[in-house]
């Protein structure tokens, strides 16, 4: 399943149990194999990732990128289309369009490291839960030394509060008149223009 198939699951199978010297008594079949899938938790793939990405961050500063020392992190979420089955519907529930036909889909959310291209955290939600409830998931596998980069969907006070008050840098795009600190750094930003720098 980690191998990205691309022959037949039979070959697939007979391929692995060579790689690994595996002699099995009894063949497995394409039906054993999909009734062996269903057991396995999904808990296994996020662990395993996990494990990975941390032997990749331990020990081994000279292949970590950064910017100006800093790991930079994206935080960024969509809607997800999903298969309509009973237990998918008890945790997501139904969406409808303009159109009277109902569709599972769910809130993912992802936390990114933009240089070193790997993902650290994913998130599905119920669209109930916003945007923001799911980014903060994520804060728990950031730590100091991380800059995070949120689109203009993100700021709220609360949501910018959560990230001073656990000493987590991060870039936020707003709209101008998101707070009276906005609107006077626009002023000063156009007020400096000519002398091609701003400040405070």
């Amino acid at each position: 399943m980690l191998n990205m198939l691309r022959k037949s699951l039979s070959l697939e199978l007979e391929n692995f149990l060579s790689f690994l010297k595996i002699r099995p008594t009894h063949k497995f079949t394409k039906s054993a194999f999909v009734q062996a899938r269903m057991k396995i938790s999904p808990k296994v793939f996020k662990h395993l990732s996990q494990t990975l990405i941390n032997e990749f961050y331990t020990d081994n500063e000279l292949a970590i990128k950064t910017w100006k020392n800093f790991r930079l992190l994206a935080v960024d979420g969509s809607r997800i289309t999903l298969p309509i089955t009973k237990e998918l519907l008890a945790s997501y529930g139904e969406t409808k369009n303009q159109t009277t036909t109902g569709i599972v889909q769910a809130r993912c959310s992802v936390l990114y490291d933009l240089d070193n291209n790997y993902v650290l955290d994913g998130e599905l939600a119920p669209l109930s839960q916003g945007e923001r409830a799911t980014a903060i998931l994520h804060l728990s596998y950031c730590r100091k030394g991380d800059l995070i980069i949120y689109d203009r969907g993100y700021p709220s006070y609360d949501f910018i509060n959560y990230h001073i008050t656990n000493n987590l840098d991060y870039v936020m795009r707003v709209k101008i008149g998101f707070s009276q600190l906005t609107i006077d750094f626009e002023k000063k930003q156009k007020e400096f223009s000519g002398s091609g720098h701003i400040s405070w």
